[in-house]
């Protein structure tokens, strides 16, 4: 009886064998060498430098516009 018992157990503790399936592997293409591409000029960079430098100069003002709306705010709470 006890025979019986244990290999139950046994049997049903084991865990069922399934077949593992692995997806389907991708292989996508290297991509296509570009030509070269030259660096920019000396009117781009100031190009550049200038658009930057305007938007650091409108975000300088919108800070102070915010900052002085939320002194206002916290005033007019008091």
């Amino acid at each position: 009886m006890a025979n019986r018992s244990n290999r139950r157990r046994t049997e049903s503790n084991a865990a069922p064998v399934a077949e593992i399936c692995e997806p389907d592997v991708h292989r996508w293409p290297h991509p296509i060498p570009q030509s070269y591409v030259p660096a920019p000029t000396e009117t781009t960079l100031q190009y550049i430098h200038c658009a930057l430098s305007y938007q650091n100069e409108l975000l300088s003002e919108i800070k102070t516009l915010l900052e002085k709306i939320a002194v206002d705010h916290t005033d007019e709470e008091n």
